[in-house]
């Protein structure tokens, strides 16, 4: 008589029957040290591990740790298949004995090409498309796409945040023409709308904003619970306080010299800032001192870099990593080499130059019919691992 086999889910039942040997805080602490898409498969091992990695102390727990080790975000779209790929590397280090980092394929968002225009909050992210916006998780795999709003013809601009006090994360969306041929600001039909994300409440509030109308939302960063953006038309910032879901906006010293528009928006320890690139080989970064005051230094770019300074559509800021360093790195992926990212520190004024392995390489690219044409990249660093679902 033939000994009968156990069955794959026997096994995974004793898998978890096996953590009873070990003690609970052990086990949770082995878990919170792996990385964030070995836990998503782990959870389904057994019910105990699947409750302790859905449980809010444990997500928490691993969020926290997440930020100290956060990495860079990459991602480009392919309209012949309508996708989005999206893929992540650790952060550069000052002491790294390579300059090079390796990224991993997180997600690939199918059927709609979705846009990204501000950069990730504790590692969701949000994408419009028309009047369609969603957030997703690179590292779940989860996208939630929102209720759509009624654009009648606007352009729709969404930005994500989130409520440290209240632990609340909230989308801003944003409604308006771009003036265009209706008679100037005086005839923008504007609207505000927010919406909270893991609520009973699934719908957009409207909520009123007084000042002048702006033709552009450019840019976004979420700082200690407020969304600051840039508002075209009159060079001017906007702050969305998530918790009291109130826009106002911030006067410069000198609205001539601060044109934020062409800024990328960077948490400098805490403070508000901005980079800004011209094409006479400098680099600005102003700083937040004060809530009318501005701090401008400048730096002219080493002689390597500047080819991507000559063509300013190849030249992108995406901010500021970990170490304090600024990144300056070319929108165009190309098929035979890897992906290069400039580092400039602002303290001892001096620059550096890495490499990025891994995206969308040409076995990549075979798989899922990419080719191998130059593609248009995005980069945001900061990005780091979560595994909350929404």
């Amino acid at each position: 008589m033939e000994d009968s086999q156990p069955s794959p889910s026997s096994n995974l039942d004793d898998a978890g029957n096996s953590t009873t040997n070990i003690p609970l805080d052990l086990t949770i602490e082995i878990l919170a040290r792996l990385p964030g898409n070995s836990i998503i498969r782990f959870q389904y091992v057994s019910k105990l591990w699947f409750s302790i990695i859905r449980s809010k102390d444990f997500t928490d727990s691993f969020l926290t740790r997440s930020k100290t080790r956060p990495r860079l975000l990459f991602t480009f779209k392919h309209f012949d298949s309508r996708k989005r790929f999206i893929f992540s590397a650790p952060e550069h280090q000052h002491n790294d004995k390579s300059s090079t980092v390796f990224a991993r394929h997180d997600m690939t968002i199918s059927n709609l090409v979705y846009y990204i225009r501000s950069r990730p909050v504790n590692g969701f992210v949000c994408c419009t498309r028309g009047s369609s916006i969603a957030v997703c998780n690179p590292t779940t795999g989860q996208i939630v796409q929102l209720p759509d709003v009624v654009s009648n013809g606007r352009d729709v601009h969404a930005r994500l945040g989130y409520d440290p006090v209240e632990d609340q994360y909230k989308v801003l969306c944003v409604m308006m023409f771009d003036g265009y041929g209706r008679g100037g600001n005086k005839d923008i039909e504007q609207e505000h709308f927010v919406i909270t994300l893991r609520s009973q409440q699934k719908e957009w509030r409207k909520i009123e904003v007084t000042g002048d109308s702006y033709t552009d939302v450019q840019g976004g960063i979420c700082i200690d619970g407020a969304i600051y953006y840039g508002g075209v038309g009159h060079k001017m910032l906007a702050r969305f306080d998530v918790r009291s879901e109130k826009v106002e906006f911030i006067k410069t010293q000198k609205d001539d010299i601060v044109n934020v528009y062409r800024w990328t928006f960077i948490n400098h320890q805490g403070k508000l800032g901005g980079i800004e690139c011209d094409y006479f080989y400098e680099m600005r970064l102003w700083m937040q001192e004060r809530e009318e005051y501005w701090n401008c230094m400048t730096c002219d770019v080493p002689c390597e870099w500047r080819d991507l300074f000559r063509d300013k559509r190849r030249l992108s800021s995406p901010g500021e990593i970990h170490t304090g360093e600024v990144m300056l790195v070319s929108d165009r992926l190309e098929s035979s080499k890897p992906f290069s990212v400039f580092y400039y520190d602002p303290i001892k004024d001096s620059f550096r130059s890495a490499e990025v392995e891994g995206i969308a390489d040409h076995e990549f690219r075979r798989i899922h019919g990419i080719g191998k044409r130059a593609r248009e990249m995005l980069c945001f660093p900061g990005h780091i691992e979560n595994i909350m679902f929404l």
